[in-house]
């Protein structure tokens, strides 16, 4: 079933100037393609100036009222709030609105829980989301009667979720376990790639620059990326080769990031960005096309310094130069070199163009590494 959202995004604190309402409006943009991912129709968006934020329903009266008949008048059936509510707040707007309202991580939460394919990506999805419904068990109401029919209400076990805080710990702990044996299959598998010499990159960047479809390109394995957010959660390796050398280099597709992505969903997703951390070296996926793609690159390196990887040896791949012009190109490579202090390479994804090219720089990049296997 498909549900028609109201997106409220918020311009919060002292933020009123034009360069505060322009990220606040980038920030809402976002939140209405992880509406669309979600499955939702967008029916009305709106952004909201607030100076103080009201404890009980994070809105002031006034806008309430005036939320309330947009929610009215377009049918809606979902309120998405692009912010961070506390468990009060979002049973406090539910009721006041009579449907369901959730907010960002929420609505992270749920695109997460359907894309979900292995049995670690599902434990891991399956964490994020009892850290996130702990405190909001007592009285959770509307959110943990629904029977997972639509946004905020998806999520392995959820319906299944028993409302006694002890029972979730023991299911949190149990996940853990889980993913603790997936650990140490990891750790065998990097110590059994260490003691060959092989090397490893990580393909990392914003969510929806093309990091699949570089994938794909690099090394004709994988799936090519989907228009949509969070397309790819679990980590995807396959190998480059170069017959010259007689080589080979392991290549990770990750998770993509986002800005205000929160801290205990980053580290929910550990096993994922594991890859990160360990890898030799970082492609760093960029698509100039989007907007503030500059604002992007620096979220992207904030998170890299945030999981430990921000010291990694990185090189900055500029996408979809297919249309863009020759000077286009030219000026973003330049430009990116300047803004990371990283070695740019341009390609395309989608057409090949470069790609060999990318393929010589990261053997040239990874040579003096250490004694590269065959």
């Amino acid at each position: 079933m498909t549900q028609k959202a109201v997106l409220i995004g918020i311009n919060a604190g002292n933020n009123a100037g034009a360069e505060g309402r322009e990220k606040s409006l980038d920030s809402m943009e976002e939140l209405a393609m992880l509406s669309e991912t979600a499955g939702a129709v967008n029916v009305f968006k709106i952004l909201k100036n607030i100076k103080n934020i009201d404890p009980a329903y994070y809105l002031s009266k006034g806008m309430l009222e005036d939320i309330k008949n947009a929610v009215v008048s377009k049918d809606a059936d979902i309120v998405i709030i692009d912010a961070s509510l506390s468990p009060a707040q979002e049973r406090n707007l539910s009721d006041y609105f009579d449907l369901n309202v959730i907010d960002r991580t929420r609505l992270i939460l749920d695109i997460f829980a359907t894309h979900a394919r292995t049995a670690e990506g599902k434990y891991q999805v399956e964490l994020a989301m009892m850290n996130y419904l702990l405190p909001r068990l007592k009285g959770a109401g509307i959110m943990l009667s629904k029977t997972g029919a639509g946004i905020g209400t998806r999520g392995p076990g959820e319906t299944k979720l028993e409302t006694d805080r002890r029972k979730v710990r023991q299911k949190i702990a149990h996940i853990k376990e889980k993913l603790k044996l997936s650990e140490k299959t990891r750790l065998l598998h990097r110590a059994k790639r260490d003691k060959q010499g092989l090397l490893t990159a990580a393909i990392v960047g914003y969510t929806n620059s093309g990091k699949s479809t570089l994938m794909q390109s690099l090394t004709g394995q994988g799936e090519g990326g989907e228009n949509k957010l969070f397309a790819t959660l679990g980590t995807k390796t396959a190998s480059i080769y170069d017959a010259g050398r007689r080589k080979k280099i392991i290549i990770s597709d990750t998770v993509g990031f986002i800005q205000n992505l929160p801290v205990f969903l980053v580290k929910s997703f550990k096993a994922t960005l594991e890859e990160t951390a360990y890898s030799d070296l970082l492609l760093h996926v960029v698509d100039p096309l989007q907007k503030d793609a500059e604002h992007k690159s620096k979220e992207v390196m904030k998170i890299l310094d945030d999981i430990g990887a921000g010291d990694k040896k990185i090189m900055t791949v500029i996408n979809k130069i297919d249309l863009l012009t020759d000077e286009q190109t030219d000026y973003l490579q330049v430009k990116f070199e300047r803004l990371t202090g990283k070695p740019a390479v341009p390609v395309s994804a989608k057409t090949g163009k470069n790609i060999n090219l990318l393929k010589e720089k990261i053997f040239e990049s990874l040579e003096g590494e250490r004694v590269l296997s065959e």
